[in-house]
């Protein structure tokens, strides 16, 4: 009866809970989400035992909150942001990167090994700030960048190859992402699963490297890689994803592929089979092929998709909540997202986390569904929320 008050409150007072600003980007980790807004400022939620909120202590956070700078200023100017397992990244408009949170592998690229709860610069191996980025991703305990000139920058954990410079090393500062005999040049977007990183190319080719257990670098085999491989298949491609241990790319057509971990059908092809080569992805309740896809993020075990018409499907792990709809089994084929009154319609963006989903409709509410690992909501038990509800409005 506690648990059941405690959650009709804690959905009733985020209703009531509004911003004035206008979001330009969601991201979020395993347990926790980065919103980015159009005056360059950073709002987060969510678990934060190492301090991945930025709200310089190690408290969980069940409302968005401005991440701080330090004591006395806020973070701001900032055009991209990216989220790891338990740290977070910022891009400033000057092309520097910011990062905050866990830090035991290096994944701060600060030239140290220690946590920090306010953001510190990343820096090159002889001390000087990193520089001329124009985007960054989070992998599980590493961060990836693209800089100005196309190169792919890395650090952090690096146990699969996941930094692509040929090693198992991990690094506490940037290195540059090669192929076996260059530097892997030309890339246009990046992002990164738990221990594996995809990268588009301006020719529409995907090139992956990493932890290839389950088949997520869709090169044909399960080997890891320490450098980047050409995935299979795949032509004109406008946009890639991630998620843990499973990958996705959208071509110029707004047809959506698949490959990698699928035992929880988060592959969206009609099966529960791990595929090592990219797969169309089924049509709504498996019929024929979805088309007009023109956003996708990947979480643990479940996969969010954004059509050009507004709708949004869901499908792969279900065990808590993430896919909404108030059901508990998985599905391996898109389903539309139903709030307990309608489906949910004129979605603008589209987050999915390690075991829970976000979205922000057009008229800039925010929505939240599935368990938040890091127990954000109550102390001693995971909270299941099988419904869409308004975590906020913007």
């Amino acid at each position: 009866m506690e648990r059941k008050f405690f959650l009709v409150y804690f959905i009733f007072w985020f209703c009531n809970f509004a911003f004035s600003e206008k979001i330009e980007k969601i991201v979020s980790g395993k347990s926790h989400t980065l919103i980015l807004t159009n005056d360059g400022y950073v709002f987060a939620f969510g678990w934060n035992k190492a301090g991945q909120i930025g709200t310089g202590n190690d408290k969980n956070i069940i409302k968005p909150i401005k991440v701080k700078l330090n004591n006395k200023e806020y973070l701001k100017d900032i055009v991209d942001i990216g989220a790891g397992d338990i740290h977070s990244i910022a891009l400033n408009k000057d092309g520097f990167v910011l990062t905050w949170g866990g830090n035991i592998s290096g994944q701060l690229g600060d030239l140290t090994y220690n946590n920090s709860n306010f953001p510190v610069f990343v820096k090159y191996k002889n001390g000087k700030i990193f520089n001329k980025v124009i985007k960054v991703v989070g992998g599980w305990d590493f961060s990836v960048a693209l800089r100005e000139d196309g190169t792919i920058w890395t650090w952090g954990d690096n146990k699969y190859g996941q930094l692509g410079d040929g090693s198992t090393i991990n690094r506490n500062y940037p290195v540059q992402v090669k192929t076996d005999l260059k530097y892997l040049k030309e890339i246009i977007d990046i992002k990164a699963g738990a221990f594996h990183i995809l990268a588009l190319k301006k020719d529409g080719t995907v090139w992956a490297w990493g932890n290839n257990e389950f088949g997520q670098l869709g090169d044909g085999t399960y080997q890891n890689r320490y450098y980047p491989v050409k995935v299979k298949k795949l032509k004109n491609i406008v946009k890639i994803s991630c998620g843990a241990f499973h990958s996705l790319a959208i071509d110029k057509n707004g047809n959506l592929y698949s490959w990698g971990k699928n035992w929880k059908g988060q592959l969206g092809d009609g099966t529960y089979q791990n595929k090592n080569i990219p797969v169309l992805v089924k049509g709504e309740n498996g019929e024929g092929y979805l088309k007009d896809v023109i956003e996708v993020s990947a979480g643990r075990n479940h996969t969010i998709v954004l059509t050009k018409d507004g709708n949004v499907y869901v499908f792969g792990g279900n065990t808590f909540g993430q896919l909404g709809n108030m059901i508990l089994k998985r599905i391996n084929f898109p389903i539309r997202v139903y709030n307990g009154k309608e489906l949910i319609k004129d979605v603008y963006l589209i987050s999915a986390a390690g075991n829970y989903s976000v979205l922000l409709l057009k008229n800039n509410y925010l929505y939240f569904w599935g368990t938040n690992e890091g127990e954000i909501i109550n102390k001693f038990e995971k909270s299941l929320i099988h419904l869409p509800f308004i975590l906020a409005k913007f």
